[in-house]
């Protein structure tokens, strides 16, 4: 067994690819770890065009330009996974460094353990399969594409030939000895660490509604009106406290748009919190629940979320038409300006509820993936 990490970039917790060639019993092995950890099992064959299995069955080998859609794909289906608060274990091949560097890149301190085996069990292990599109011409293909992950960050080289139990406990002492220093040195680089509003805000209750560039720009457009929205506020609220002290009188107006500059930090801040998974919640009992029954629980509470919130906006909408035309008493500023952030805030909780719940149900739960095949490639 043949261990290394990086001390430039910790191993990133819940997250592990098992990878080898054909036959080395990745998917076995993957899902007994995701089983053993309660972790999401991804079988990347589910994840290749339908012109790779074609090209595969017919005993062609894939080329790199056949693999970066596939390899897209599965970096797609981690982030998912992480953004859902889940860990994951992915049966992928991996062949090159290449594979694995851009898997690394969409994931920082992604952990891989290499099953090692040997040519004759691989070959044999592929003639025992039925019915699966890789057929036994293609092993010696993937010996010649394997780049051995020898002295790359957060792997682990196993021997393949074990016993299923012994590589799933060495995998598992593995994981939480790589976890702690994962959490150790996220503990110590915390305060140095740049700060990513979009995609490492502390989790205060549940973990962010979906991620990426579209979150990225959400989260810093809503900072920015709600850290303009405050400076307003106090800048204006200071300048009337010294007016009223310093001339006895203070200035017309300013506590008529401090109140509306305040609905509108409210509703802001509602939406970007609700985003960002930082709004109260209570899952004491949920959490108690099968995962099938968690997965309804959740489902009805989502539900529920963008029922109340399409209600809400329903109602805000008729504020702006009622207060369509009204100006307020002494600025003289149209009175639905206090309506619009209600209205843009609930559109925006429907969303996010609606997105949550699509994503609830678009993975395919562990006991699916019980019946992949072994992972070709």
């Amino acid at each position: 067994m043949q261990t290394s990490s990086a001390p430039s970039v910790a191993p990133a917790r819940r997250t592990l690819v098992v990878m080898g060639v054909s036959g080395s019993g990745k998917s076995n092995i993957s899902l007994a770890v995701a089983s053993h950890l309660g972790w999401r099992y991804i079988e990347a064959d589910h994840f290749h065009p339908e012109a790779n299995v074609e090209r595969m069955r017919a005993g062609i080998p894939l080329s790199d330009d056949d693999r970066i859609q596939w390899l897209d794909s599965l970096i797609d289906e981690m982030r998912c996974v992480q953004v859902e608060g889940q860990g994951f274990v992915l049966a992928c091949s991996a062949l090159k460094q290449a594979y694995r560097d851009r898997l690394r890149a969409a994931v920082p301190g992604l952990q891989f353990v290499h099953l090692d085996v040997d040519h004759a069990t691989a070959l044999q292990r592929v003639g025992e399969r039925p019915g699966h599109f890789m057929p036994t011409s293609l092993v010696a293909s993937q010996f010649e594409t394997l780049q051995r992950p020898e002295g790359e960050p957060h792997t682990l080289i196993v021997d393949a030939s074990r016993s299923r139990e012994e590589v799933v406990a060495t995998v598992d002492q593995w994981l939480r000895r790589d976890g702690a220093e994962a959490e150790m040195a996220e503990r110590t680089a915390f305060s140095s660490t740049a700060f990513d509003s979009a995609n490492h805000a502390p989790t205060l209750t549940a973990e962010p509604i979906y991620g990426g560039r579209v979150a990225q720009w959400f989260d810093r457009v809503t900072d920015v009106m709600m850290a303009m929205l405050m400076a307003f506020m106090v800048v204006a609220v200071f300048c009337n406290v010294v007016a009223r002290y310093a001339f006895g009188t203070g200035m017309a107006g300013v506590e008529e748009l401090s109140r509306l500059a305040f609905v509108w930090l409210v509703f802001v801040g509602v939406a970007s919190s609700m985003r960002r998974g930082e709004l109260m919640r209570f899952s004491m009992i949920r959490d108690r629940l099968r995962p099938f029954v968690q997965r309804l629980a959740d489902s009805i509470s989502w539900l529920l979320v963008a029922g109340a919130s399409l209600l809400s906006a329903w109602g805000a909408w008729h504020q702006v038409e009622f207060g369509w035309g009204n100006v307020s008493t002494v600025v003289g500023y149209p009175v639905v300006l206090a309506m619009v952030p209600i209205l843009a805030c609930m559109i925006a909780l429907v969303v996010l509820a609606l997105v949550q719940l699509v994503m609830l149900w678009r993975r395919p739960s562990l006991s699916a993936a019980a019946h992949a095949n072994v992972t070709a490639d």
